[in-house]
């Protein structure tokens, strides 16, 4: 199988795929249960993607149909490809039809291209390894010399946060003899303080030989979290040689498109035009979710960045004994906090209006299957009467015929005039539904 030929083990691959959707299941609020059947329709597959490689992918299709799933799958696909991943065994229509191997093997490749390498498992194996000893070269009781055994006692876990964050670890009150409690204190802190996925369960690594695969994974988070880390510092020691100028240039060009992003929400949420179905109101709220998990958390930070970035020009003009630089009015901190405000008094109204609009139209939904229900049994009730008209002589031949078909029909009537009300209220519920612009309405009134 193609998994097989990327991992020896299928347990191994599925502890990794596992450890994949964690990541994407804690940065996206997915909670994926059964993988197969849910990269079905392609939408979860492109948020992973974008979530791994940090690059903006093409809108998945919203659709429910088997071609809008190979749709999307193939941009999946598309860009795997321009990434120059090999894949050219799996197509959409394998994960659309939940080809269980296929599935694997892809999640797999994934796997190793980004949040790996693209490189051979060999040499990320090498490279990986050198590093880590670099790291905890300064640690008398540490000695990584492979991602098995060495590992199982949790001190390398904490040296390796230590070395860069020596402020989360207390590292001189851990003790080798206390395998457990060391490796839960390095995961503890790496998931509270550093935003890396709880990987690995203690228990598994604390043993001779725990899972070289599953811990090479697991430190390869580490990796990339600290070399961002260091990228990140780069670039503010680049920026600390930057002119106040453009410092000041920054900040408003910063705290401008936050502003437009802002205005430009809020106008979308106080927008009230809802569609009248279920099924469209059922993807509005998906999307207003999207906004209030996805969108809107990356812009929040966005503010702390503006605040962080103004503190650092007035840092560097006190420095240099020039007067504080104050914003243009409308580029103000307190113009932020104010639109901000605005911003999250729509996102609670709009939240508040769908949840109306969705029960409103499910009562109308209830209502209209009621119409259907009780429109079929008066239906059945004309076609019978028309059936014992059509059975009834109503010709007249003698004075004790029409005394018979007189009460016939006077039998007939009585049947008939107490149901009249029946009818009545059903025309009454065709109109409450047709006002309620009922997605159905047309046939309602057909009816």
């Amino acid at each position: 199988s193609l998994a097989g030929h990327y991992m020896e083990e299928t347990l191994e691959v599925e502890l990794a795929i596992v450890s994949m959707w964690c990541v994407l299941s804690l940065q996206v609020n997915i909670v994926i249960q059964d993988i197969y059947k849910e990269l079905k329709d392609g939408i979860y597959l492109l948020q992973l993607l974008e979530l791994l490689s940090g690059e903006s992918l093409p809108k998945p299709n919203c659709g429910k149909m088997r071609v809008h799933f190979l749709e999307n799958n193939s941009k999946a696909i598309t860009f795997l490809k321009y990434k120059q991943v090999q894949v050219k065994v799996i197509g959409p229509e394998n994960i659309v039809d939940g080809d269980q191997t296929l599935i694997l093997g892809l999640i797999w490749i994934i796997i190793l291209r980004f949040q790996i390498s693209s490189i051979t498992l060999d040499k990320v194996k090498r490279a990986l390894l050198i590093w880590c000893q670099h790291k905890t070269a300064s640690y008398s009781n540490v000695s990584v010399k492979d991602f098995s055994k060495s590992w199982s006692d949790g001190l390398a876990f904490n040296a390796l946060i230590h070395v860069h964050r020596p402020d989360l670890i207390h590292y001189s009150s851990l003790r080798r003899e206390q395998p457990i409690k060391n490796l839960n204190n390095a995961f503890s802190v790496a998931q509270k303080h550093l935003g890396i996925t709880k990987l690995l369960d203690a228990e598994d690594v604390a043993m001779p030989h725990p899972d070289e695969r599953s811990i090479m994974t697991y430190v390869s988070l580490y990796y990339h979290y600290f070399s961002r880390l260091k990228q990140g510092q780069t670039v503010q020691k680049r920026l600390a040689k930057v002119s106040i100028d453009d410092l000041k240039f920054q900040y408003e060009q910063m705290i401008s498109e936050l502003l437009k992003w802002i205005k430009q929400k809020v106008v979308e949420l106080d927008d009230r035009c809802f569609p009248n179905s279920l099924q469209d109101m059922w993807m509005l709220m998906a999307n207003f979710k999207t906004f209030r998990m996805v969108e809107k958390p990356p812009k929040y930070q966005e503010r702390g960045m503006i605040e962080a970035h103004l503190f650092h020009i007035r840092t560097k003009q006190r420095a240099n004994n020039q007067r504080p630089y104050l914003p243009p009015e409308g580029s103000t901190l307190q113009d932020v906090e104010k639109h901000w405000v605005i911003l999250e008094k729509a996102e609670h109204s709009r939240g508040e209006a769908l949840q109306r609009e969705m029960q409103r139209l499910e009562r109308v939904e209830q209502l209209a299957q009621r119409f259907l229900k009780k429109a079929a049994l008066r239906e059945s009730y004309l076609e019978d009467m028309r059936k014992v008209l059509r059975k009834q002589d109503f010709q007249p031949e003698s004075v004790d015929k029409v005394e018979a078909a007189t009460k016939k029909l006077e039998a007939i009537v009585a049947d008939v005039l107490p149901r009249e009300q029946r009818f009545r209220a059903l025309a009454d519920m065709a109109s409450v539904i047709t006002q309620e612009n009922y997605h159905r309405k047309i046939q309602i009134i057909k009816k």
